[in-house]
């Protein structure tokens, strides 16, 4: 992704809102430019998400970039998806995962984002945080 991209990506979903809000609409190359500068970097933040002690949901579209190993490995470090919740639910883990169907980071912004997260964000709000893994 660079300056060239640009003229591209005006087609999106992003650009739509970019062109909404910014106080300067013809940055958007540079804006783009710099999203492809961060994407070409190397990142590893399993170490900084082990230390996380909130109530964590995880909300990735189904037909996204992000491979669905990346999500599983993610949700583990949370403490999710690494044992059985027991019949009663006492061994849920604290973080939540959602995978929203035909969706991207495109369009994510929908209904169906709402509907996934207000329950979690509902219960989050009425819980003090659990220790990492409980």
């Amino acid at each position: 992704m660079g300056p060239a991209f640009a003229e591209a990506m005006k087609q999106s979903p992003i650009y739509e809102a970019y062109s909404r809000v910014a106080p300067r609409v013809e940055d958007w190359p540079v804006l783009v430019d710099k999203m492809g500068t961060m994407l070409r970097q190397d990142y590893d933040w399993s170490a900084e998400v082990e230390k996380i002690t909130a109530p964590v949901m995880l909300v990735y579209g189904d037909a996204d970039s992000v491979w669905p190993a990346h999500i599983a490995e993610f949700y583990a470090l949370l403490g999710g998806g690494l044992r059985d919740a027991n019949w009663d639910g006492s061994a849920r883990p604290v973080a939540r995962l959602a995978i929203l169907p035909s969706h991207t980071h495109y369009d994510i912004l929908s209904p169906d984002l709402v509907n996934a997260v207000i329950p979690f964000l509902d219960a989050a709000s009425l819980e003090p945080p659990a220790p990492m893994g409980q």
